[in-house]
């Protein structure tokens, strides 16, 4: 019976409704907004639109950028621009919502797709064990050390850091605390706990850094690791799977967990996370330039200025010298970060998107020195594992061995339950010989109760023996420690201990302690038993706390994505290099001036060396903005003077310095390598080598 395409009254007046509101936003934005910025220019709107648009006119003149009015009145054009592309996606993403049943229900299927334990653990040891890194690469007892009134507070971070200690007497014992409790996440040791207390001490520790002025994009992590805390992402590849296996072996259950929505759904909402990363970046690329940001030299002049930035980069395969790379590069990119929400939805177009996406990283790694490792290590997501590893198993071993145990011995099943947490491969089918109906359904009938009650069996299929004859000819068994040698072919945690346990000494030794156990485990067969063998039901999870956690962090980078909000933590919108960029670049020039006049020049490569070469720039940018901040200015000089200290570019005397100068220097890019001298220097900011030992001093205290 076809479905009814018909739209209810509800759906009709609710499109109608949002076709208005889309046309009130676009003839409205093109009308208002132009006008509005054309005033505060003018310092004739609100106090808090004049200060903004002074405040940025400001940077850009310090920058050398274009500060008129005519630039603003174009600037509000592009606004308005902006304003209706994004009422244009809202309205098509609600509108398809609405109207189109087949894309809801097509997004049904994709959320709420079952699938293994094992692929959620992999993406929880992915996710903490790249969080483990962050914690001992990330300077964070480095920026704890600074003084409070160097720190620039992100968007929602400010409203709890501003009542939180932040001091190294702080920080060091919770960095220890951070860096124990994620690595038994990683192991998976008592796992709900703690990676609950990996991310939460992570949002603050890794959050430190982060005040510097400059925020470094690595909220995916924690992001996802909050999903995953709402998860029963240690039912695999951990610790608390095997405790948990010993448990369930008590009660009878010797399977391990199977296929579920409850792991399939935390990987799909990680990815829906990962779209977020991906697609506003992508969205303002187009929105702010239209064709102008690909069909221009503007991937170019993005790798110049970088290259600037870095200094001493030059890419190792020069694939920006290749014809058309700018533009196919950039199209590239921009197909790639519109496409992914899209692709998501069907299984061939995620595989093609992840490919696209581990492609587009290295090659930007390889031309920008930009690995985003932390995001490369989160495509594991997009791999099935358990299938993978369990084709791995039958091209490699052929199909599982029977394993045949006395279902009524608590450690027969204790030992099944155990070794199918490391059944990753899938090769061993545990069979209850206590079953007979189970045994001979295999067809496994000719094996004796008695045998089966004495010694555990292994069986598997002989190719060329009696094929499809069934019976004994068609099969090869063994029993006892003979048995336990099978299954090591089987399971690979235990092929490291293939090339010993079939030495002699170690078989014969091996046969004596299986023997002498299994003769003696009749006193600890329990009384009953409960369904030996077969799969309990799944322990007890509620999917509410994911729907709220999931839901809480969904929405607020899809606001702060729209609202192109990317200096904020622990939610943003990931960078958008939306810009268009030029060939010149003003940057920050020092010299420590001595009483007799002398001129010493300043490297800036200790600076780059003492705050990483991804937070450097935004305080170096900081002592030429116009006006600068004087008090400001001072202090970062302070941190600047600790790192020329330890280079050893300061004189040993120290008490001969007067004061230090910053020049704004303008140079013109043209290569990887950065201009030997700038096109022109101009006079920037002074700073008295007293202050600046005053704001050093105040900072130790």
């Amino acid at each position: 019976m076809p479905r009814d395409r018909s739209l209810s009254t509800f759906q009709k007046i609710a499109l109608a409704v949002l076709a208005l509101g889309w046309l009130a936003v676009v003839v409205g934005s093109q009308f208002a907004v132009p006008p509005l910025i054309e005033s505060a220019f003018d310092g004739e709107s609100s106090d808090w639109l004049n200060t903004k648009i002074a405040n940025h006119r400001a940077y850009r003149v310090g920058a050398g950028l274009d500060g008129s009015r005519e630039w603003y009145a174009a600037w509000s054009r592009g606004y308005a621009t902006k304003a209706s592309a994004l009422a244009t996606l809202f309205a098509g993403v609600a509108g398809c919502a609405i109207g189109l049943p087949s894309v809801r229900r097509r997004f049904k299927r994709f959320l709420f797709a079952s699938s293994a334990p094992l692929n959620l653990a992999v993406l929880r040891i992915a996710v903490f064990g790249m969080l483990l890194y962050l914690l001992r690469t990330e300077l964070i007892e480095t920026y704890a050390a600074w003084p409070r009134e160097m720190y620039q507070f992100p968007l929602i971070a400010g409203w709890f850091y501003q009542f939180l200690p932040i001091t190294p007497e702080v920080v060091t014992p919770l960095l220890t605390i951070a860096t124990v409790t994620t690595v038994l996440a990683v192991f998976g040791v008592l796992t709900r706990a703690t990676t609950v207390v990996s991310v939460l001490l992570g949002v603050y520790l890794i959050g430190i850094p982060q005040l510097s002025g400059k925020v470094n994009h690595l909220h995916h992590l924690l992001l996802i690791g909050a999903v995953l805390a709402c998860s029963q992402c240690g039912d695999a590849l951990s610790i608390d799977a095997i405790v948990r296996a010993f448990r369930g072996a008590d009660r009878g259950v010797v399977a391990p967990p199977h296929r579920a929505v409850r792991y399939g759904l935390p990987i799909r909402l990680a990815m829906l996370v990962l779209a977020t990363v991906y697609f506003f970046p992508g969205f303002w690329k187009v929105a702010s330039n239209g064709p102008q940001w690909v069909f221009s030299n503007n991937l170019e002049n993005h790798m110049l200025q970088k290259w600037f930035e870095l200094e001493t980069y030059t890419p190792p395969i020069p694939l920006h010298k290749a014809p058309f790379s700018g533009v196919g590069g950039a199209l590239f990119a921009v197909v790639f970060e519109l496409g992914l929400p899209i692709a998501l939805l069907w299984k061939r177009s995620r595989a093609v998107w992840a490919m696209m996406g581990l492609t587009f990283h290295n090659l930007t790694n390889l031309l920008m020195n930009i690995s985003f490792i932390t995001l490369q290590v989160m495509y594991v997501m997009f791999v099935d594992w358990q299938r993978l590893l369990r084709w791995v198993g039958r091209r490699l071993l052929g199909e599982p061995i029977r394993v045949l145990y006395d279902g009524n011995c608590g450690l027969c099943r204790r030992t099944m339950a155990v070794l199918g947490v490391f059944d990753w491969l899938q090769q061993l089918k545990p069979v209850n010989a206590l079953q007979r109906s189970a045994v001979e359904d295999d067809g496994l009938g000719f094996l004796e109760d008695a045998a089966l009650m004495q010694d555990m069996h292994a069986a598997w299929r002989v190719e060329g023996r009696g094929a499809g004859d069934g019976g004994a000819a068609e099969w090869g068994t063994a029993k006892g420690f003979d048995a336990y040698q099978k299954i090591a072919w089987r399971v690979p945690l235990l092929w490291l201990t293939l090339p010993v346990i079939y030495l002699p000494p170690v078989a014969a030794m091996g046969w004596k302690v299986y023997r002498r156990v299994a003769d003696s485990r009749a006193c600890r067969v329990p009384t009953a038993t409960k369904g030996a063998g077969q799969v309990s039901p799944q322990r007890r999870w509620s999917w509410k706390p994911l729907a709220v956690v999931a839901g809480t962090i969904l929405l607020g980078q899809c606001v702060l994505g729209a609202g192109r909000l990317h200096k904020s933590w622990p939610l943003a919108c990931y960078p958008l290099f939306d810009q268009i960029e030029g060939r010149s670049v003003v940057w920050p020039e020092f010299e420590a001036v001595t009483i007799d006049g002398e001129r010493l020049p300043l490297d800036d490569d200790p600076v780059r060396e003492m705050l990483g070469s991804a937070r450097y720039v935004a305080p170096m940018k900081s002592l030429i903005e116009i006006p600068v901040d004087e008090a400001r200015a001072t202090e970062v000089l302070a941190r600047f003077v600790e790192a020329w200290r330890d280079a050893g570019e300061l004189p040993t005397d120290e008490s001969t310095i007067e004061r230090i100068v910053v020049s704004r220097a303008r140079y013109e890019l043209v290569g990887p390598e950065r201009p030997a001298e700038p096109a022109e220097r101009e006079p920037g900011f002074e700073a008295p080598w007293t202050a600046i030992q005053a704001a050093a001093e105040k900072s130790a205290h």
